[in-house]
């Protein structure tokens, strides 16, 4: 068997054996993750979307299944350094789903991390990712150098208006969905809920 092969195969028992475990709304949360993951993430290649992902599965949830989730905006890091890079996952009765640290635009930069669903590692990555709520001392220390460095000041700025942009949508739905109807067309909420039904 090749090694593509076993992997697939590998993945899809995982998966059965993931939603086995699961009844009820867990399981519903568990299938729509795996959906959207299997079948808009992956086909699309469809990656830098953390907060995107993540609140369209939120609103999902809520508008097709009356299921109340929450999107969380916070941190992950990959344990290589003490920077904290802005993230946004999903709580479901207090466990995670990450669909966006997966697939990555620059795996050679950022390492892969781990498709986790109801708190399962459904697909390994190539790092082993910490959630964070908030930045520990040594991270803040770094962002502080990035934004006295002129020749790092302007994205570190920018990085940190977007958290705090993500953040405040993640808290208010009316901001969630303002952000999502701003959306292209072939990622827009419809497009990505289209392949959960």
């Amino acid at each position: 068997m090749g090694e593509a092969k076993g992997r697939r195969q590998s993945y899809e028992i995982a998966r059965q054996r993931l939603l086995d475990r699961h009844e009820g709304h867990h399981r519903t949360v568990a299938e729509s993750a795996i959906n959207l993951f299997d079948r808009f993430i992956l086909p699309h290649y469809f990656t830098g979307a953390c907060y995107q992902i993540t609140m369209t599965l939120e609103k999902y949830l809520s508008e097709a299944h009356g299921i109340a989730s929450r999107t969380i905006v916070g941190y992950v890091n990959d344990g290589t350094d003490d920077i904290m890079i802005s993230h946004a996952w999903l709580e479901f009765d207090g466990m995670k789903v990450d669909l966006g640290l997966h697939v990555m635009d620059r795996p050679d930069v950022t390492r892969p991390g781990a498709v986790i669903i109801l708190d399962e590692a459904l697909r390994l990555g190539a790092a082993e990712y910490s959630y964070h709520l908030s930045r520990p001392p040594a991270s803040i220390a770094v962002v502080d150098r990035m934004l006295r460095d002129p020749s790092k000041a302007f994205v570190a700025r920018r990085k940190e208006a977007e958290h705090e942009e993500m953040l405040a949508r993640s808290r208010d739905p009316h901001l969630r969905d303002i952000y999502l109807a701003g959306a292209p067309a072939q990622s827009s909420f419809a497009s990505m809920t289209s392949v959960l039904r």
